[in-house]
C-alpha cells in the first residue's frame, strides 16, 4: 500500500453476518467507511459504521431493528511475531495483508446496547402474554404464593432481617 491515506467503503448485508456465524446479529444493512493512513511502517485504520442490524429482542426473542452509528480506530505494524494489543496488531514481516472482517463485526457487536427490547407494545403478543402469566410482581412477592409472613420458611428470616436493615 502506498504512503498516504486510502479510502475504502463496504456494505454489510445479511450474508456478511451469516458468514460470521453470528448468534447476536441476525441481519444487517450497514455501511462501513474505512480510512487507512500509511505512515512509515505503521498503518492507522479508522472505521466508521452506520446502518441498521437485526437482533433478537431480550423480552420476546423476535427480531428487532437496532441502529448502528459507531467508529473504531486501530493500528497495524510489522514486527517479528504476530501480536494483538488493545488497539494495535503486529504482523510478521512476510505477511501480505490483514482481513478486517472480524474487526468490523466486533465493532458492530460492541455497538449493541446491553439491553435491547422492542418499544412498548411492539413485542410479540403471544410471548408477552406468556411472560405476564409467569411474571412475579414487582414487590418481590408472587401472586400465586400461598404463604404469608407467618407461614414462611424460617430459614429466610436471617435474609429478611438483612433486607429490613437496608
Amino acid at each position: 500500500m502506498p504512503l498516504g491515506t486510502q479510502e475504502f467503503s463496504y456494505h454489510l448485508g445479511d450474508d456478511f453476518f451469516r458468514n460470521m456465524e453470528s448468534v447476536d446479529v441476525t441481519s444487517g444493512n450497514v455501511d462501513v467507511a474505512l480510512s487507512v493512513k500509511h505512515v512509515g511502517n505503521i498503518y492507522e485504520l479508522a472505521f466508521v459504521l452506520k446502518g441498521v442490524i437485526g437482533i433478537p429482542c431480550d423480552r420476546c426473542l423476535e427480531e428487532m431493528e437496532q441502529q448502528v452509528d459507531t467508529s473504531y480506530a486501530m493500528s497495524i505494524k510489522y514486527g517479528d511475531d504476530y501480536d494483538e494489543g488493545d488497539d494495535c496488531v503486529t504482523l510478521p514481516e512476510g505477511e501480505a495483508g490483514y482481513n478486517v472482517a472480524r474487526v468490523i463485526y466486533d465493532t458492530v457487536a460492541l455497538a449493541i446496547p446491553i439491553m435491547h427490547v422492542h418499544p412498548d407494545g411492539q413485542c410479540d403478543k403471544e410471548m408477552s402474554s406468556l411472560l405476564e402469566e409467569h411474571l412475579a410482581t414487582g414487590d418481590g412477592s408472587n401472586d400465586d404464593c400461598d404463604c404469608d409472613d407467618d407461614n414462611c420458611d424460617p430459614r429466610w428470616e436471617a435474609l429478611k432481617k438483612l433486607k429490613d436493615n437496608n
